[in-house]
């Protein structure tokens, strides 16, 4: 549009999340960002057979940042939940975060970037560090897909 390019040796887009347009429009009740609201059970605040967690979803209870790290271990809390749920108990589950979150980035070249509360790091240890964790938490999944 007219504008000039300078040359970059990177460039970082970093965006926040922005909710689906669809969990405004469902009629379930959401904040002010348009993420669908829910309890500390995952549990929909006007809606309590649905479910929700990760990106989608904005906790009523506390402030909770729409990262991976939240929705990873939110899962099995969503899961527990759901299980009650068709067993005909009410949820008990709770996902209670940790006072911090630890933060991965994969930057492309080999390395990886590291942020944990005010610490932070870079190298390719810290992608070593990345992989061990993600492929740790693959296999327990895979695990109990097999067992099932």
């Amino acid at each position: 549009g007219g504008g000039s390019l300078e040359p970059a040796d990177l460039v970082i887009a970093a965006t926040g999340s922005a909710a689906p347009g669809w969990a405004r429009a469902s009629g379930v009740a959401t904040d002010a960002g348009g993420f669908l609201s829910v309890d500390a059970h995952h549990r929909s605040v006007s809606h309590p057979r649905i479910f929700a967690a990760g990106d989608v979803a904005a906790r009523t209870d506390r402030a909770l940042a729409h990262a991976g790290v939240h929705a990873v271990f939110a899962g099995p809390v969503l899961a527990a939940n759901l299980r009650h749920m068709l067993a005909g108990e009410t949820p008990r589950a709770a996902y209670h975060p940790r006072w911090n979150s630890l933060y991965l980035m994969n930057t492309g070249d080999g390395s990886a970037i590291l942020s944990y509360g005010p610490l932070s790091a870079q190298g390719s240890w810290v992608l070593a560090l990345k992989h061990w964790i993600d492929k740790r938490w693959i296999a327990k999944y895979a695990a109990l897909a097999k067992s099932e």
